[in-house]
């Protein structure tokens, strides 16, 4: 009957909605773009994901006109041809995808982008990390050895030069230690297995006492370190922690200041921040340099060798940033290097 038909048409009809709900389920489920095309290379279905890549607009249009990829629409057309699943590397949009595209029974294939680019840029950056701890440990380790071969081919026998070479040896065996520590201590910073131990501090004082620290080093150069912070500053920190950064900011701008040179700290303060700045005479820093000074073991004066682990500036980072500051930098070459960090104002002082 009439009856009969209509019912067994909304029947049909719920079913393949049912049907239909259920493949774009299963199409959104994964956390990556996936496409479905036909033996043509025409896109049939895009997931949620792949919509974000591309548009709803996509779909009846080639892969290669979507994505203007010749990578991805190579992987494709390799998969139609051979009937068999592929797996590629491939960068698209200036991003890293693993490609997988498996062949569909009946004709067609299914594209899945699984994102690598981040982990891309952490094996990177572990890689950069023990290449660059490689090279700082193989300075030491060299002048080490090269001195005991010197004292065991006889030069221990003359007091004067043995004592002279044994003092080489501390002097290596504190860089050594001095990096083993930074390292631990950068680690523990960004896991943030080291809390910082705030309290209220008068920001004057804490600079002062690093003045003090580094007089004896600025002396021989003539550099006057000058604190130009106002008496009335105060500032919710951890002081060990502040401490060490304004110490690795002088002991930067020391290196880097010729005779007669000056360093000056100052601050300035409003209702939401107080800004600590650190200036110096020096040489300054190409602007093609500074975005990079706070990468861990970058070094401004790679090439002539200096001195320093490379890691004070990257420690300085994370703990500003503990503090829910920043720090940033400003240079001219031949004129000198200001460096800035802010600390936020705690609520309860306003």
């Amino acid at each position: 009957s009439n009856d009969q038909r209509e019912l067994d048409r909304s029947s049909w009809a719920d079913r393949l909605a049912r049907l239909e709900a259920r493949n774009a389920a299963l199409g959104d489920a994964p956390d990556h773009p996936l496409f479905v095309v036909n033996d043509q290379g025409g896109i049939e279905h895009l997931n949620s994901r792949a919509i974000d890549l591309l548009d709803a607009n996509a779909i009846g249009r080639t892969i290669i006109e979507a994505t203007r990829s010749h990578e991805i629409d190579a992987l494709i057309q390799t998969t139609l041809a051979s009937r068999q699943t592929n797996v590629q590397l491939l960068i698209w949009n200036d991003r890293s995808f693993q490609a997988r595209a498996v062949p569909v029974r009946g004709g067609g294939a299914v594209l899945v982008l699984e994102d690598r680019t981040e982990q891309r840029r952490s094996d990177w950056a572990r890689r950069d990390f023990v290449a660059n701890v490689s090279h700082e440990l193989r300075t030491p380790l060299a002048s080490i050895r090269l001195v005991i071969e010197t004292l065991l081919s006889g030069a221990q026998d003359d007091p004067t030069v043995s004592t002279r070479m044994l003092a080489q040896v501390i002097t290596q065996v504190d860089s050594l230690t001095q990096l083993a520590q930074e390292l631990l201590d950068l680690s523990m910073i960004e896991s943030g297995q080291m809390p910082m131990q705030r309290s209220r501090e008068n920001l004057r004082d804490v600079i002062e006492e690093q003045i003090a620290r580094f007089e004896p080093q600025a002396q021989p150069k003539k550099i006057v370190l000058t604190n130009s912070a106002p008496d009335d500053v105060r500032v919710e920190i951890d002081r060990t922690m502040i401490g060490r950064v304004l110490g690795n900011l002088i002991h930067n701008a020391l290196k880097f200041t010729p005779l007669h040179g000056a360093i000056t700290i100052g601050a300035t303060s409003n209702d939401r921040e107080t800004v600590v700045s650190v200036s110096d005479t020096g040489e300054g820093i190409a602007p093609e340099e500074l975005p990079r000074i706070f990468e861990r073991f970058y070094k401004v004066d790679r090439a002539r060798g200096s001195s320093g682990t490379g890691l004070g500036l990257s420690i300085a980072r994370h703990v500003i940033e503990a503090h829910g500051g920043k720090i940033w930098a400003e240079s001219k070459l031949a004129k000198g290097t200001t460096v800035y960090f802010s600390l936020p104002v705690h609520e309860s002082h306003k």
